[in-house]
């Protein structure tokens, strides 16, 4: 006679499968409690399906779709207000297709806040731009998040305005990775604002193909020129290449203190520059830079601090120096500041800066400039002589004094106008 004895049950299992149970209900509990706590303003991706590491993409234009449809009226009989605040866990969320989208009519006040720098992360694979402003929010703030782009051909913001995109501000975020471009302002032939934009502490980093931010991406609008004030506080410019701002259109620009280097050189062997102002021929008012209390570092040939084409307007460097990498072998070759004023000139003032390389000036046979330098209590790292330092390309001279006027004040290096 056989005797059939039964399989020991796998007790082990069950206790698993039972305590993998416990934990998912657990974390939902915390979840449901953590939403009942929360206010009714305050909305999170997590609300919505979102789980870190993982693609959020449709969690993300939910919660877009949920703050569109929730705007109320403003009080005071302006645009339309957003009633609720984002808040961002740790991340990474993962962005796969654009979840700010073309959309009827204006907002304004709506606030993205993380928990700090890299701490809190979203991270663009696609192409284009992963947010599109089309005429619509204002009075936008991001606080302490970071955006890494891992497709060159993506790009974090295009904003197109005839009115609205105005008042966006930046504090305490950084961008990483690779981007076509950063932020870029667009229109049609009756576009405006795209203005008021402030970066408050915020670290550029990554690389871009044309710019971080490119203001005037169709300058034969004319009417781009109404992009104007910029501002950029405190910020870590401290980038692998690419221009770090491009203003074919507008510009009432400031940057004001920081720490600002080019790391690395362009695939294309092209170069890297923290100002290109590539065109002549602006309305008026926007055609101002004011540079003050910033340290550069251009850590090889093919880099730059400035390229201007500006035909009128200011522009100030005050207290600035970009001597660091002066003692490399590549920077007495550098030409670290240059101007072509064949079609007019800004006035344009050094103030206390210590200058590296040299500065060149492109008048032009035919040149209608007005403007001037003038080098207040200034200092050279590599050339100390006029001629060596201050290089005047088509002609070989310094243009006639009522065409472009080179002074020097209580120069460092003896310089006399």
């Amino acid at each position: 006679m056989t005797t059939t004895v039964p399989a020991a049950k796998d007790h082990g299992h069950d206790h698993d499968q039972l305590t993998e149970t416990v934990r998912a209900l657990s974390a939902r509990v915390l979840q449901l409690e953590a939403k009942l706590k929360q206010p009714d303003h305050v909305v999170r991706p997590e609300d919505f399906g979102a789980v870190a590491g993982r693609d959020c993409t449709d969690a993300f234009i939910r919660m877009m779709k949920h703050i569109d449809t929730g705007l109320r009226p403003d009080a005071g009989g302006g645009v339309p207000v957003a009633r609720h605040t984002v808040l961002l866990g740790p991340g990474p969320y993962l962005i796969s297709r654009p979840w700010m989208v073309p959309r009827a009519g204006r907002a304004q006040g709506l606030t993205i806040r993380g928990i700090a720098k890299r701490a809190t992360e979203i991270v663009w694979s696609g192409e284009g731009p992963m947010l599109t402003n089309q005429d619509r929010w204002m009075g936008v703030r991001w606080e302490h998040v970071s955006f890494r782009g891992t497709n060159p051909k993506g790009a974090y913001l295009y904003s197109s305005s005839t009115g609205a995109c105005q008042d966006w501000a930046w504090s305490s975020c950084e961008w990483r990775g690779s981007w076509a471009y950063g932020i870029g302002l667009d229109g049609p032939a009756a576009s405006n604002t795209n203005s008021e934009m402030r970066f408050d502490g915020c670290h550029i980093n990554g690389s871009y193909a044309t710019a971080f931010l490119w203001s005037g991406m169709t300058p034969a609008h004319s009417q781009q020129d109404q992009f104007l004030n910029f501002w950029f506080t405190n910020c870590k410019v401290e980038y692998d290449w690419g221009d770090f701002i491009r203003f074919d259109r507008g510009g009432f620009i400031r940057l004001d203190g920081g720490s600002y280097i080019i790391k690395g050189r362009r695939p294309d062997g092209q170069m890297s520059r923290f100002i290109h102002l590539p065109v002549a021929g602006h309305a008026d008012s926007v055609q101002h830079l004011s540079v003050r209390d910033v340290r550069f570092e251009l850590r090889n040939a093919l880099s730059q601090v400035i390229f201007s084409r500006w035909n009128a307007g200011h522009i100030t460097f005050d207290q600035c120096s970009d001597t660091a990498q002066g003692f490399r072998s590549h920077s007495p070759g550098l030409v670290a500041h240059e101007y072509d004023v064949a079609a007019g000139a800004p006035q344009i003032r050094y103030v206390q800066c210590d200058l590296v390389g040299t500065h060149r000036v492109r008048s032009g046979a035919a040149s209608t400039a007005r403007g001037g330098i003038v080098y207040d209590q200034c200092t050279r790292k590599n050339h100390r002589t006029l001629d060596a330092f201050l290089r005047i390309a088509a002609g070989g001279a310094l243009p006639r004094p009522s065409e472009f006027s080179v002074s020097h004040r209580d120069d460092g290096d003896g310089l006399t106008s």
